[in-house]
């Protein structure tokens, strides 16, 4: 390993989160709002980052995939830390809060500790809704694209920060690929702005609203998320929180070479079932539970909440809490199912759920004919054995997951819904659970020892379970 220049490349990573301080310290100047809190933080950071790069001096521009998984790793609980002074510095909140707040920024979550949203500086939520569009594609996606002027390519961190079980190219070169799926991402965040302003939002709330749908992140500048905004507000959300739960290399295909088979992909067309199925199921028991609501508020209800759940946003146009028991628990089986791979959406993504469902078919048959081989397939490829072994191992090991998170939160006294739920909600990346952790409640009520759990929860969700396992192997330090 090339621990020096891990430490350059973790430098360099702060930097590039301080420096998108900047444009929130122009909106304080312009609102007349006090910029020194992320002034402070900014001073702070590239105080530490000068240190970084001193103590790196004359590192070997080396990079291998160990390295890749430690810097992957490290610097988004780097990031969530160095993000979250701004916070500190304002006055309202303490470290583990912070810390919380910030985690769920960058990993696109959307739990929040903030009581009053309202309350706080323009500026700050400007910063909050940041650190939701830099994780939605990932800030090492960005990195790899300014990696070669160091010297080194980004291969290493693409294997461990792209999410999804496979990793395709759309280029022959990855600095290439890393570009263009930013360009697309930008793309579709400009719609998303220009959709909302159009549509009655000021063009700072279409601004912070956007970076939130299109991240799939859920932050609002509004305590009623979404709720406060017309109708029309909502079903824009829809459909940018729907971009954002598809595979970008999709959207590429889609733009760039306006490649129509794109729309054919397997995992696509169950990711569009998946939500159809289940607003309509929803939408039958809130026309029986909700009569007062007419046809559109209804669709709009029923498919703004399975859009977002899915995708791992999380936002809210109303309590759906006070729903039926039945559509929250599917909404809590859409938490774990999550969007595409390749998307900025949680969960254990929706190809990884097609593969477990092959599965079963295939052992039916084995069961009645022993000696027949059955080759399962993906868009008609078949399907790689390590593939069915991530699905499988990646399901196991996240839910086990869940449930471990969910007992030591109950064990803090949480009482055992709002643990679990918390727990789920934390690693699938999705913002609200249940009970006191709902879709209109908070997480400020969490002991802090439970926020710092929760939070690198959100990480563990974000990267992989397998990229951090790597960490505590005695393997992976072995020279």
């Amino acid at each position: 390993m090339n621990l020096l220049f891990d430490l350059r490349v973790m430098s360099l990573l702060i930097a590039l989160v301080a420096g998108f301080e900047l444009p929130p310290v122009l909106l304080a100047l312009h609102l007349g709002e006090d910029p020194l809190p992320l002034v402070q933080s900014i001073g702070v950071a590239f105080g530490m980052v000068v240190l970084g790069l001193w103590f790196s001096r004359g590192a070997r521009p080396e990079l291998n995939p160990r390295d890749g998984f430690l810097i992957t790793s490290l610097s988004w609980f780097l990031a969530s830390f160095f993000g979250g002074m701004p916070y500190i510095f304002n006055g309202g909140m303490d470290w583990p809060s912070a810390f919380f707040e910030t985690a769920s920024g960058f990993t696109t979550t959307g739990s929040s500790v903030m009581t009053d949203i309202e309350a706080w500086p323009q500026s700050i939520l400007l910063w909050r809704s940041t650190t939701h569009w830099l994780g939605g594609m990932g800030m090492l996606l960005m990195a790899i694209a300014i990696l070669p002027f160091l010297g080194v390519g980004g291969t290493q961190l693409m294997k461990a920060e792209v999410p999804g079980p496979t990793k395709d190219r759309m280029t022959p070169r990855l600095v290439s690929t890393a570009r263009a799926l930013w360009g697309v991402y930008i793309l579709i965040t400009l719609l998303g702005v220009i959709g909302f302003m159009f549509c009655g939002m000021s063009w700072l709330e279409a601004i912070n609203h956007s970076f939130a749908a299109i991240a799939t992140g859920g932050f609002s500048t509004k305590n009623l998320s979404l709720g406060y905004f017309s109708s029309s507000v909502q079903w824009w959300a829809i459909l940018i929180m729907l971009l954002g739960g598809i595979n970008f290399l999709i959207h590429y295909r889609l733009i760039v070479f306006r490649d129509w088979k794109a729309l054919a992909h397997e995992e696509l067309i169950g990711y569009l079932v998946i939500v159809f199925i289940f607003t309509a199921f929803i939408m039958a028991v809130l026309v029986r539970w909700n009569p007062d609501w007419n046809l559109e508020e209804v669709l709009r209800h029923s498919l703004f909440q399975v859009v977002s759940i899915m995708t791992t946003t999380g936002s809210a146009s109303t309590d759906w809490e006070q729903w039926p028991a039945v559509t929250q628990l599917l909404l809590g089986l859409l938490m774990v199912i999550g969007g595409m791979s390749g998307s900025t959406g949680g969960g254990i993504k929706v190809v990884r759920v097609l593969v477990l469902l092959k599965t079963i078919p295939s052992v039916t048959t084995r069961l009645l004919q022993p000696n027949q081989v059955v080759v399962q397939k993906m868009n008609r490829q078949p399907i790689p054995r390590e593939i069915l072994e991530n699905a499988v191992a990646l399901f196991i090991l996240a839910m086990g997951y869940v449930l471990f998170g969910g007992i030591l939160l109950n064990a803090m006294d949480m009482d055992l819904l709002s643990a679990m739920g918390a727990s789920l909600t934390a690693w699938a990346n999705v913002g609200p659970g249940f009970n006191t952790v709902g879709a209109m409640d908070n997480f400020a009520h969490v002991p802090d020892f439970g926020k710092i759990i929760l939070a690198s929860m959100m990480i563990v969700g974000r990267l992989d379970i397998f990229t951090i396992l790597m960490l505590f192997s005695c393997q992976f330090w072995k020279d």
